[in-house]
């Protein structure tokens, strides 16, 4: 498990973008579509994922704007409140052209006899033929429409960068996705248990924010849901705490990039940090964790999770990415992550830090679930054992009998021990 130095690159600022998942009824539940780019392109080849690219000039447009059901206002307070209103109407409004250019599916109202075929060539042909096209169509934006789920930055060491958007979207009664120019060469359509399980198989190619996007609908059951239970919240700020010897709390405000939905990530250890749960994709928390390893005189030698949900996990690839380090998870734990992994046994003691973690599997909310002992034992990073689990964001079934055994053995293993929690804003005693 050691870690494997590496010289970070820092590119560019990421460009805005935005990508809508387009869901409807299927025969076993709620399914997404996604499409597969070709091998050729230059940006994610050979992946599959939802419709989407960046935002143009074309969506920031005051007539185009000036169209749509949402105001710039009200998108901005929807996303978060960390975009200007017209940057965040923007995001709308690309993820609406993008659907349209890629699968031919158009969220906005329009006269029954509007030649869409044309417009979309045309559209595919030059973005800045967007405005003109939507006043041509005299369309009415359906912004309305769509849900924010949550913001992904690609990490600094791509030579392309994106900050995305991603929405979810019903598809409209009766329409169906078709396919022109050369973006997308297939599309389809799975059941998000399925689609993970054919990514585990090896069958379909994903990058992380497709993966734990799904990952974050196995359970929804409609766009309603989403709406009422998993739409963003007013983004907080990034919080530092030391809780004691050798372990900080770094409050990230978006677990799995889902903002209003807070995550407690730890750095552990004096110089060399073992870094557990940065479940926040977005960049400025891991910036600030990275910071405090330095300023702290060290780095991150390698990342653990308590568990693999998004909340926990989505901040992980892009620090594994920036300084090629091992991502620690549970049996099982990297299933459905399409990134490496190393699986730690129930006892395993992890040693990459200069204070060890003793490795105890905690299941019950998560079968994969661990919690970590630390050194002589003072605290437990124990993530979502206390039973308080990410705010916006819906789970399925839990075993309660196997997750208060898991509770007693943690008590048990570390009576003395305090227990520093994923969720709380403050660490709670044992």
């Amino acid at each position: 498990m050691a870690s494997r130095p590496r010289t970070m690159a820092v590119v560019g600022e990421p460009r805005p973008a935005a990508t809508v998942v387009l869901l409807r009824p299927g025969r076993d539940g709620l399914v997404a579509l996604l499409t597969h780019r070709p091998a050729s392109m230059a940006f994610a080849p050979d992946v599959h994922v939802f419709p989407g690219g960046r935002v143009d000039e074309a969506d920031l447009d005051a007539s185009v704007q000036a169209r749509s059901v949402t105001s710039p206002e009200a998108a901005a307070t929807a996303l978060g409140g960390d975009l200007p209103p017209v940057d965040a109407l923007g995001a709308y409004i690309a993820a609406i052209r993008e659907a349209f250019e890629e699968v031919g599916i158009l969220l906005a109202d329009h006269d029954a006899g509007a030649d869409l075929g044309d417009a979309r060539a045309t559209l595919l042909a030059s973005a800045a033929a967007w405005p003109s096209i939507v006043d041509r169509l005299d369309l009415r934006l359906r912004t309305d429409l769509l849900v924010p789920l949550s913001r992904w930055v690609t990490p600094p060491i791509l030579e392309r960068r994106f900050d995305a958007r991603f929405f979810a979207a019903a598809m409209p009664d009766e329409a169906d996705a078709t396919l022109i120019g050369d973006e997308v060469v297939a599309h389809s359509w799975h059941r998000p248990i399925d689609a993970l399980e054919s990514m585990r198989r090896g069958e379909l190619a994903m990058w992380l924010p497709t993966s734990t996007t799904l990952a974050q609908l196995l359970w929804v059951s409609s766009v309603d849901e989403i709406r009422s239970s998993m739409a963003p919240g007013r983004l907080g700020e990034v919080e530092v705490e030391e809780v004691g010897d050798a372990v900080v709390r770094i409050g990230m405000p978006a677990g799995g990039g889902v903002a209003g939905q807070p995550v407690n990530a730890y750095l552990v250890g004096h110089r060399r940090f073992v870094l557990v749960d940065p479940g926040d994709p977005t960049g400025p928390a891991l910036d600030v964790a990275v910071e405090e390893a330095r300023r702290r005189g060290g780095r991150i030698h390698a990342i653990a999770l308590t568990s693999a949900v998004p909340d926990h996990a989505a901040g992980a690839e892009s620090i594994r990415e920036q300084f090629g380090l091992d991502v620690l998870v549970g049996p099982g734990g990297g299933r459905f992550l399409p990134h490496p992994v190393v699986e730690l046994a129930d006892g395993a003691l992890i040693e990459s830090g200069d204070v060890p973690l003793l490795v105890l599997a905690a299941p019950g909310l998560e079968r994969e679930g661990l919690a970590f002992i630390v050194g002589d034992g003072q605290f437990v990073l124990m993530g979502d054992l206390d039973g308080e689990r990410a705010a916006r964001s819906i789970f399925g079934p839990v075993d309660e009998g196997v997750w208060r055994q898991s509770v007693t053995r943690l008590r048990s293993a570390a009576p003395d021990a305090r227990w520093l929690g994923g969720h709380r804003a403050l660490d709670s005693e044992s």
